[in-house]
């Protein structure tokens, strides 16, 4: 069975995750006849033409990054991860110029090369239904499959248990965690100022609690100003997804205010961590963060701070089940006979 794999475009983010993930897969099998391509390339239009003539036939070819192959491979597969291409009216409406042009012109090239595809993945419910609203009649080819998270060494949890009652017994700042490549469409000034507002309202009676939130992002990306040097938000750039994880297991909590995900990876993260997560009481986010979700119904800053101060009363363990296993996941993606 000769397989071809894409993984053009993972370069940041939740797709740079699922790739590192991939690798860790591939150390633990022996696949000689699958063959990776696109590695450090930039999805674009040359390179998916490109990539259709690859100078073997392929039994099959499997694409991780929205685009299915149209020609290339006897059965195709696809993961579909990118909401921004299949967003509903209200939402372009509401978005506007956030969502760029290229975005809109990408949206038809992803629907037709989906068309092609055998099998569709994809990594929660949310992203079925609005790939079924686009294509019904894929009700049969689409799968729902949660990206793989591996959590950390047990080791590095009891660290962070440790660290937690220290920090609970001393008088020390709260830091709550917002792990986001922030772009345009998520609208990150408008959710920080209402989380900046909640922890104004932590500072004061009855709570009294000093609280950051810390963003992965810079000032420049932030467009209120007043928002980007609030005295309570903590700015550290992007970082490898080795730091970011290890700042997950040495944070109070992860808010995650995000809306336009088609999965969340710090919500899976944190539940793998024992690490409670503050985000928006949506179906999706249940899905994702199942027990580790301490929801808000509305973005208020009330809201968020009362979710905010449970989140630190919590008493939460790291999920046993583990429903983001990376072998059952490359495996159902890679099909039978994958192994030879």
């Amino acid at each position: 069975m000769k397989i071809l794999v894409d993984c053009a475009g993972a370069r940041i983010g939740g797709a740079k995750r699922l790739l590192n993930e991939f690798d860790l897969y591939l150390q633990d099998r022996r696949l000689p006849e699958l063959r990776v391509i696109g590695r450090d390339r930039v999805l674009t239009a040359p390179w998916l033409l490109r990539r259709e003539r690859p100078g073997d036939r392929y039994d099959r070819s499997l694409a991780l990054n929205n685009v299915s192959f149209a020609l290339t491979g006897r059965e195709r597969r696809v993961l579909i991860h990118g909401p921004q291409h299949f967003l509903r009216m209200d939402e372009v409406r509401a978005l506007g110029l956030r969502i760029g042009p290229a975005v809109h012109a990408q949206a038809p090239v992803v629907w037709a090369a989906m068309r092609r595809a055998d099998h569709i993945f994809v990594p929660s419910t949310s992203m079925a239904e609005r790939v079924l609203r686009i294509m019904p009649a894929a009700r049969d080819r689409v799968v729902v499959a949660f990206n793989p998270v591996t959590p950390p060494d047990p080791a590095m949890l009891r660290v962070r248990s440790d660290e937690r009652r220290e920090r609970d017994a001393g008088a020390g700042t709260v830091d709550f965690l917002c792990p986001i490549i922030i772009t345009p469409h998520k609208l990150m000034a408008r959710r920080l100022r209402a989380g900046l507002g909640a922890l104004d309202i932590l500072a004061g009676p009855p709570h009294h609690i000093d609280a950051t939130i810390t963003v992965t992002g810079r000032a420049d990306l932030i467009e209120d100003p007043a928002v980007a040097h609030h005295p309570r938000l903590r700015l550290v750039r992007e970082h490898p997804a080795t730091t970011i994880i290890d700042m997950m297991i040495r944070c109070d909590a992860i808010f995650f205010p995000a809306e336009l995900e088609s999965f969340g990876y710090p919500m899976a993260e944190g539940r793998m961590m024992g690490v409670p997560v503050v985000a928006l009481d949506t179906a999706h986010n249940r899905e994702i963060a199942g027990p580790a979700l301490v929801g808000y119904e509305r973005e208020a800053a009330e809201e968020i701070a009362a979710a905010l101060h449970a989140a630190l009363e919590v008493d939460l363990k790291p999920d046993q089940d583990n429903p983001f296993d990376r072998g059952p996941y490359f495996d159902l993606l890679l099909g039978e006979g994958a192994a030879g």
